[in-house]
């Protein structure tokens, strides 16, 4: 039961009133970003409509060729190339395609962040997946971080190819902060245990990011 509550951490999220404990700066509304797919331009816009995040892909005569379900209610930034950002074009996995990369609140305490990538058969963007080396059946098309930290400091990419994330390790003394690494393999983002974050609580860890409770209510899953 205790690695089964490691593991669901990563993919808790509350679908409620957003009131982070953790500020971080302030995070732009509605962003434009243009990508270059086969020599050809695009927009990538990122929206907030009545506490909903999307994004969605213009063409370079401005018509609309793709656009995600509604992904959060507010942006929220993530590290990249030692840059804050809540959304970016980066080709993370070296196939000289970009993807597009956001991230938002979806809940009290939880943050997602998607990766998006281009599908050239269907000429739309599918999200990558984040998943666990020892359990195949555990996946999301996200990642989730389910304690703040400013300035997309629970959600760093190491590399291109590896990203760490901020999230509670459910233990028998109750949850504790951890680090879940993700790296990229066959095309999706693979964790393996998590690994617990330093705070300022443990003269033996480094991270100022303390742990926080749980919400008593079961509200976790999102279902």
């Amino acid at each position: 039961m205790r690695k089964i509550s490691v593991l669901l951490s990563a993919f808790i999220i509350a679908l409620s009133t957003i009131s982070y404990a953790e500020p971080q700066a302030t995070v732009p509304g509605n962003l434009d970003k243009t990508m270059t797919i086969n020599g050809q331009n695009y927009h990538v816009i990122r929206t907030i409509d009545n506490n909903n995040v999307s994004v969605k892909v213009l063409d370079k005569n401005s018509k609309e060729i793709w656009t995600s379900i509604a992904l959060g209610f507010d942006a929220w930034n993530f590290k990249l190339n030692d840059k804050v950002s809540s959304l970016e074009i980066e080709d993370v996995d070296g196939d000289n395609v970009p993807e597009i990369i956001t991230a938002c609140t979806t809940g009290d305490v939880q943050s997602a962040m998607y990766i998006f990538k281009y599908n050239p058969d269907k000429k739309n963007f599918s999200p990558m997946n984040f998943g666990y080396v020892k359990y195949k059946d555990m996946t999301r098309d996200f990642m989730v971080s389910d304690i703040p930290a400013p300035n997309g400091e629970n959600m760093v990419f190491e590399s291109k190819a590896k990203v760490r994330c901020l999230g509670k390790i459910y233990t028998e003394d109750g949850p504790v902060p951890g680090y879940y690494y993700f790296e990229l393999k066959n095309g999706e983002y693979l964790a393996g245990d998590a690994v617990p974050a330093k705070t300022e609580e443990n003269e033996n860890l480094t991270s100022p990011v303390k742990p926080t409770e749980a919400p008593k209510d079961g509200s976790f899953d999102k279902g």
